[in-house]
C-alpha cells in the first residue's frame, strides 16, 4: 500500500509539472528578478495546484484501499497516512526534477534583459499533508457510510440491534414477553 502510494506520485508530480504556471524571471545587471512584477502568484499557484492534485490523489487511494482491504481497519489508516505522505513527496521532487533545473545556472546562458521560466517547487510545505489527510478522512468517511447501512456493523457478540440474543433475551435478562429469564453466560 505504501509502495503504490509511492509510485502513484510519479503520475502526480507530472501532472503538476504540466499544469502548474513556471514563474517568468528576468536577468538584469544587478541579479535576477521576477519579471513583471508577479510576485508571489507563482509560488501560490503552484501550492495550490499541487494541494488540488494530492487531494485528488488521496481520494482516490483512499477509495482503493476501501475495497482492497474492507475488514481492516488500523492498518489501512497507517498505510494511508505513511504512503500519503511518501507520495507527496515523490510528487513534490518529481514534479521539481521535471522543470528548470538551478535558476543560477539556467541564468548564466542568457544575457542581461532575457526572460525566462524560474524553477517549480513547493513554497509552502504545508501543501504535502493534503494527500494523507485527505486519504484518511475518505477512508474515514466511506467506513462510516458503510456501516451506517448495517445495524450489526461492528457486533460480533451475536446481538441484534435491539440488544437482544439469539435466544430471544436481552442483555439484561429480560425476554420479550416481559418475564425474567436467566441467560447463559457467553
Amino acid at each position: 500500500m505504501v509502495g503504490w502510494s509511492a509510485l502513484a506520485g510519479l503520475p502526480v508530480g507530472l501532472v503538476w509539472w504540466l499544469v502548474t504556471p513556471l514563474p517568468r524571471i528576468a536577468k538584469r545587471a544587478d541579479g535576477l528578478y521576477r519579471a513583471g512584477g508577479e510576485g508571489n502568484e507563482a509560488a501560490i499557484a503552484a501550492d495550490g495546484w499541487f494541494a488540488v492534485l494530492a487531494v485528488i490523489a488521496g481520494v482516490v487511494t483512499a477509495l482503493v484501499v476501501f475495497v482492497m482491504s474492507r475488514p481492516a481497519r488500523v492498518p489501512p489508516l497507517i498505510g494511508l497516512a505513511v504512503g500519503g505522505l511518501l507520495g507527496a513527496v515523490v510528487a513534490w521532487r518529481f514534479g521539481v526534477l521535471l522543470g528548470p533545473g538551478d535558476i543560477n545556472s539556467t541564468a548564466r546562458g542568457f544575457e542581461v534583459g532575457a526572460r525566462f521560466d524560474g524553477p517549480l517547487d513547493v513554497s509552502a510545505l504545508g501543501v504535502l499533508l493534503a494527500w494523507p489527510l485527505a486519504a484518511v478522512i475518505t477512508y474515514f468517511a466511506v467506513s462510516a457510510g458503510s456501516e451506517a447501512g448495517d445495524p450489526l456493523a461492528g457486533r460480533d457478540d451475536g446481538s441484534s440491534s435491539d440488544g437482544s440474543s439469539a435466544d430471544g433475551v436481552s442483555a439484561d435478562g429480560v425476554s420479550p414477553t416481559g418475564g425474567w429469564q436467566q441467560s447463559e453466560p457467553r
